[in-house]
């Protein structure tokens, strides 16, 4: 039917609380040597997952598991007895592209740096493909790097 959480204080003051399942729809407490206060709520596995839903998996021992967690819950928890939080997927930080634009000292063309992430800048010239160490690049590549470290 339910899964109900049980808190109440010992002889010395301190919280227990166990979770129990109830099968009926009336619940009675002996309420002898437990205390003064006795609270009961109804409970509820709280899952978190942006996309997958929850689901249950016993054992073979009868040892139940809310998965893809594997969190351990009560043997006789159902998937009502489960609150899907799902959480909200953050959005990657965009990265905008920067260009710059060369004109080519030997011909009337025009060649274009662009950086790609926050380390790595390409040319379209002959000269950056040509380069020994793409890290170094072309002579427009350099001259990006170098106004960009000002």
């Amino acid at each position: 039917m339910a899964l109900l959480q049980f808190s109440n204080k010992n002889k010395y003051g301190n919280i227990r609380t166990r979770i129990i399942h109830n099968d009926t729809t009336s619940l009675s407490i002996n309420p002898s040597g437990f205390g003064k206060s006795i609270h009961v709520n109804v409970f509820k596995y709280i899952y978190e997952h942006s996309v997958l839903a929850p689901s249950l998996f016993t054992s073979l021992d009868g040892e139940r598991y809310i998965v893809p967690t594997w969190q351990k819950v009560h043997p006789k928890t159902e998937l009502n007895d489960i609150i899907w939080k799902k959480l909200k997927i953050k959005k990657q930080n965009r990265f905008k592209k920067k260009t710059w634009k060369f004109d080519s000292s030997s011909s009337d063309s025009v060649y274009m740096v662009t950086q790609v992430d926050s380390a790595t800048l390409k040319c379209n010239c002959p000269g950056f493909y040509r380069a020994k160490d793409r890290n170094l690049g072309c002579k427009h590549v350099q001259k990006v790097r170098a106004s960009l470290t000002k």
